[in-house]
């Protein structure tokens, strides 16, 4: 027998609640805090033109009330009595596509059709984290509803650089659909108000500790120790290094060509001795194939279980604490952890410390602007200080003739 069978004919339609014009419908399959999911609608006359508009707000387990749909109705129908009273023109709104419609379009006609190698990464975090939007109407996608994200979100524990790309992801969505002009409306991120940044990673590798994690490397995945060495020499994302193909190398100028980078422009990197000896020892392929394919032959997207590996046998995340059972409790701050990343930050610490200039470093980096480079500039300071000190040193060794003593 059909399961809806067995439920009264009216729990699937609509029913007039207290507010005027308001409607709530409850679903055969959703279900919130032990009872079936409600839906909101409005219902009302268009002043302009004349016509009965039906639109779904929202589901009670997306944070929406009957009150809340009362108030946008309210808000509709002044704005519209507002353009009529003025004589303003209508011009019919584009189709209010869902955004689980935007999200399919975006990442078939855009993502994929323009081999953007974030179409993995945002497939997750829509899939993960956004699918809640999917039955919202592009319109129903306000500061609120974006607020109520926003919390959701950090209560499950999400990093707040996480919250932050999950948000920029919904924004990136429906500016594209306005650009396409598949929607017309206001985008609601102007007055959004999110949590405050604080992701700058502030541990980077010593000497002692970059040698032994690239002898370990070298001896677990020869791969891996490839990779690392391009990153800690050249300063280059892991996204970067795994787009790299043997025509990006300009053995002549002693640079690889960066293609695909992060603030979406080309750069040259500058290779060090060791890495250009290193990839002179490489099985040489052609021009457009990639130095580092995947297993399958495609682009990798994250480092291998070895590099984490040799980082935890060296102990480089150790808090220096041990647990109850006598085991080494490793550092919990993210900031402070050793990761992949590390090793272009590590890359950028050292020119820091040698004394390079925080335009320099940037550049070299490929930073869109100066911000990203300032947390290097205490460094430099150091870097500076040292110089001085230096210079002291000589001009005490000078006797009053200035010559330096014998």
């Amino acid at each position: 027998m059909d399961e809806k069978a067995d439920h009264p004919k009216q729990k699937n339609e609509r029913v007039a609640t207290r507010f005027e014009g308001v409607y709530q419908r409850e679903s055969w399959s959703k279900r919130f805090r032990g009872r079936p999911d409600v839906c909101y609608s409005i219902d009302y006359y268009d002043p302009q033109t004349k016509k009965r508009v039906r639109k779904t707000i929202g589901w009670r387990s997306e944070g929406f009330t009957a009150e809340m749909a009362a108030n946008m109705r309210r808000e509709l129908l002044g704005t519209g009595k507002k353009k009529a009273a003025l004589g303003e023109l209508y011009v019919a709104p584009v189709r209010n596509m869902l955004f689980a419609e935007a999200w399919e379009m975006y990442k078939r006609d855009w993502l994929e059709a323009q081999g953007k190698a974030t179409v993995r990464n945002d497939t997750i975090l829509y899939q993960k984290h956004l699918s809640g939007l999917s039955a919202l109407p592009l319109s129903g996608i306000t500061v609120y509803r974006l607020n109520v994200l926003v919390s959701e979100l950090a209560r499950k524990g999400l990093a707040q650089q996480t919250v932050r790309h999950a948000v920029g992801l919904v924004r990136r969505i429906m500016r594209k659909m306005v650009v396409w002009k598949l929607w017309r409306g206001e985008l609601p991120f102007a007055e959004l108000d999110l949590p405050p940044l604080n992701n700058e990673r502030t541990r980077y590798l010593t000497p002692a500790e970059a040698r032994s994690l690239m002898a370990l490397l070298a001896e677990r995945s020869p791969r891996m120790w490839h990779m690392a060495l391009i990153s800690m020499h050249c300063g280059l994302r892991f996204g970067e290094i795994a787009q790299l193909t043997f025509g990006d190398i300009d053995y002549a100028s002693q640079t690889l060509h960066v293609r695909q980078s992060k603030s979406g422009r080309a750069r040259q990197a500058v290779m060090t001795t060791e890495v250009i000896n290193a990839l002179r020892a490489m099985p040489q392929g052609n021009p457009g194939a990639l130095l580092f394919p995947s297993r399958r032959g495609g682009v990798m997207r994250a480092p291998s279980d070895a590099f984490e590996s040799c980082v935890r046998q060296l102990g480089l995340n150790n808090s220096g604490e041990v647990d109850a059972h006598g085991k080494p409790v490793e550092i919990a701050d993210r900031k402070l952890r050793v990761v992949f990343h590390s090793l272009r930050h590590t890359y950028a610490s050292w020119l820091a410390l040698s004394g390079e200039e925080q335009l320099m470093i940037a550049d070299l980096l490929g930073h869109a602007d100066l911000e990203m480079s300032r947390r290097y500039t205490h460094l430099m300071n150091n870097a500076r200080k040292a110089t001085a000190k230096a210079i002291d040193a000589v001009f005490n060794q000078l006797d009053e003739h200035g010559e330096t003593p014998r």
